[in-house]
C-alpha cells in the first residue's frame, strides 16, 4: 500500500506541477514605445499596438507555440522581437528573431534556429551593434554579453564565469540575464536574477541593486525564475525595473537612491516597463499564484502620479470596478470579437495552458489529500 501512495504522490509531482510551473514562470515583459507614441507589448504569443490615440489593435498575431517574451523597438520605429520554441518530436529548443515596420511589414533576420548567429539579438545600441546573452540555454556554466557589430565582427563585452561578481569585463560575472537596455550615458542596464546591474562604457560591471525582499510566493519559483524581469531607463538616467515577484515597479536614481515607485494592484503584477518623456508605462501580467493566464494589461503613469489602465486583455468587454484605475480605451465588443477570431489558434494553445495549470493545482491537491488520507488509515 505504502508502494501505491508512493507511485500516486510521484505522478502528481512529475505531471501536474511541470503544468502549473509553464503557467507560473514564464510570463511575457515586453513593452516598448517609438518616437511617435506608439506602444507595443507582448501578451506571451500575440503582440499587440496601441497607437498615439490609444486605439488597441493587434499588431502580430499569435502563432500558437511561438513565444514571445522580449521586445525592442529602433530609432525608426521598426519593432524587434525573438521567438522561442519548443519541439517535443526532437526536444529542441529553437529561437527566430524577426523585424516588423510601424506599417507592419514583416522581415524575419534569422529563421528558426537552435544557434543563432553569436552575438545577434534584439538588443540594438544606437550604432545598430546587438548584443546577445552566451549561452542562451543557461547551463550555468558560462554567461557572456556578446557584441556584435553590422558587419558581423563579434567581442565579449563582458561576463565569463556564470556566477556573480561586479569588475572589469571578463572578469565579472552573470547569472540569468533577462533583459538589457542603453542608457543615455550610453551605459548598459540589464536585471540578472535578483539584481540590476550596470556595465559603463569601459566595460566595468556594477551592481546597482540588490533584492533583499523575500520574494511573495516564492515557493512557485523554479530554478529558471528570476525576481527581476523587465527594466528601462528614463530621460534623466534614472532605472525602473518590474519586481514581478513581489508586485512592484523599484526606481533606482541616477545617484543610487532606490525606492519603490508603483506597486500592482491585488491579482496583478509588474513585468515590463517602458518610458516616454515623464510618463511611464508599466506591462501588467498574474503573480506567481495565479492559475490562470486571463492576458495582461498596460496602465499609463503620468508625471502627476495619476494610474490609468490604457489595455486590459482580461477585461475586454467587462468594466473596470476600481474608479482608481479608470480606462476609456478598452476593447468594443466589437472589437473584442474581431481579435478573437483573429488569433483564434493562440487563444485555444493559451485557454488550454491556463485550464491545464488550473486542474494541476486541483489535481495535486486531491492527491495528496487521498494519500495522506489512506496512510492515516493504515496506521
Amino acid at each position: 500500500m505504502r508502494r501505491i501512495v508512493e507511485t500516486a504522490i510521484l505522478f502528481c509531482y512529475l505531471f501536474f506541477i511541470p503544468l502549473m510551473t509553464d503557467v507560473f514562470s514564464h510570463p511575457a515583459w515586453g513593452i516598448v514605445i517609438d518616437a511617435n507614441k506608439r506602444i507595443y507589448f507582448s501578451d506571451l504569443e500575440t503582440v499587440y499596438k496601441i497607437d498615439s490615440q490609444g486605439k488597441l489593435s493587434i499588431f502580430r498575431a499569435g502563432v500558437s507555440g511561438r513565444h514571445i517574451h522580449d521586445l525592442s523597438v529602433d530609432a525608426g520605429g521598426n519593432v524587434y522581437g525573438w521567438e522561442n520554441v519548443y519541439e517535443p518530436r526532437t526536444e529542441k529548443n529553437l529561437r527566430a528573431v524577426w523585424k516588423m515596420s510601424p506599417a507592419g511589414a514583416y522581415t524575419e533576420i534569422v529563421s528558426l534556429t537552435e544557434n543563432l548567429p553569436t552575438g545577434l539579438s534584439i538588443w540594438r545600441d544606437a550604432g545598430g551593434n546587438t548584443y546577445s546573452v552566451e549561452p542562451w540555454n543557461n547551463e550555468k556554466k558560462e554567461t557572456k554579453i556578446i557584441k556584435r557589430t553590422a558587419d558581423g565582427k563579434t567581442t565579449v563585452y563582458a561576463g565569463g564565469k556564470y556566477g556573480y561578481l561586479d569588475g572589469r569585463k571578463e572578469k565579472a560575472e552573470f547569472g540569468v540575464i533577462t533583459d538589457l537596455v542603453f542608457g543615455k550615458d550610453n551605459a548598459i542596464y540589464l536585471t540578472d536574477e535578483n539584481r540590476v546591474r550596470k556595465i559603463d562604457e569601459t566595460g566595468n560591471v556594477k551592481t546597482i541593486f540588490s533584492n533583499q525582499v523575500l520574494a511573495k510566493n516564492h515557493e512557485n519559483l523554479d530554478a529558471y525564475s528570476p525576481q527581476l524581469f523587465g527594466l528601462d531607463v528614463d530621460r534623466q538616467n534614472n532605472v525602473l525595473a518590474a519586481d514581478f515577484a513581489n508586485n512592484r515597479l523599484l526606481k533606482i536614481n541616477s545617484d543610487g537612491a532606490v525606492s519603490t515607485f508603483f506597486t500592482s494592484e491585488k491579482d496583478w503584477s509588474l513585468i515590463g516597463v517602458a518610458t516616454f518623456g515623464d510618463e511611464v508605462y508599466v506591462l501588467e501580467g498574474r503573480p506567481f499564484t495565479a492559475s490562470v493566464h486571463t492576458g495582461n494589461r498596460v496602465l499609463k503613469i503620468a508625471s502627476s502620479g495619476k494610474t490609468t489602465v490604457i489595455a486590459n486583455l482580461a477585461e475586454r468587454n467587462k468594466p473596470i470596478e476600481n474608479p482608481k484605475l479608470n480606462s476609456n480605451n478598452m476593447f468594443t465588443k466589437t472589437e473584442a470579437s474581431n481579435s478573437i477570431a483573429s488569433v483564434n489558434v493562440n487563444g485555444i494553445k493559451t485557454t488550454v495552458t491556463s485550464q491545464l495549470g488550473f486542474y494541476g493545482i486541483v489535481g495535486a491537491l486531491s492527491a495528496a489529500f487521498i494519500a495522506l488520507v489512506i496512510l492515516v488509515k493504515r496506521k
